[in-house]
């Protein structure tokens, strides 16, 4: 009776724990995609204590002791807040412990990726189907994602940045329209179906990628 209790017991602690780092559209979408074979903990300035249970994770209440005690961390944080987290990710993460990003720049992401002294990886896309990766990804990690249908394939910063130009010039635009677009021009817009469809297209491409929207 007493081994069978020590193996339940064993069993139950079996499932890895990630840190989340950032809980914005990314965020969300590594917690969803993760969250059946982690404990899933999420370092966030918002109190989002509540939608977190709702989705099966906690909100992380200290971060030193979240990063310490994590097998994986995933990162998803602007680039301009990525300096911020490697420092600590460097001083607190255990050696064993993988890093993962899902930053869309990936030239400018990795001149501070790079100092990161953990096993890395980059993740710039979340989905069903064939994803870029940046970097040699974690054996057990390539087999979790495989069985929820997500297939790695190796790609350079310079490839990826290279064939994701489009997006990016998408956004450049967006960006324009929406710092150079005035009241009247924008209500002008507002009245015809081809200008209020460029006004949404302009949200969406905020709301899509903020952090991306910013760097183009």
């Amino acid at each position: 009776m007493v081994e069978c209790a020590r193996i339940v017991t064993e069993g139950v602690h079996m499932k890895k724990r990630m840190c989340i780092i950032g809980f914005g559209r990314m965020g969300k979408r590594c917690l969803r995609l993760f969250r059946d074979g982690f404990d899933i903990e999420v370092i966030s300035r918002r109190d989002i204590e509540n939608e977190l249970r709702e989705m099966g994770a906690s909100q992380s209440r200290d971060a030193k002791e979240s990063l310490s005690a994590a097998d994986a961390v995933f990162l998803a944080v602007p680039v301009e807040a990525i300096n911020l987290w490697v420092e600590q990710i460097n001083q607190y993460a255990r050696e064993d412990c993988l890093i993962i990003d899902c930053c869309t720049a990936r030239l400018a992401a990795e001149k501070e990726l790079s100092k990161i002294r953990r096993k890395r990886f980059g993740l710039p896309e979340l989905g069903v189907g064939v994803t870029p990766v940046l970097g040699k990804p974690d054996e057990l990690i390539s087999e979790y994602l495989d069985g929820k249908g997500v297939r790695l394939q190796p790609a350079s910063p310079e490839d990826y940045d290279r064939e994701s130009t489009a997006a990016g010039i998408a956004h450049f635009i967006g960006m324009a329209l929406d710092l150079h677009l005035g009241e009247r021009e924008r209500a002008e817009l507002e009245n015809s179906p081809a200008g209020f469809y460029l006004l949404q297209l302009i949200e969406h491409l905020k709301s899509n990628s903020p952090s991306t929207y910013k760097e183009i």
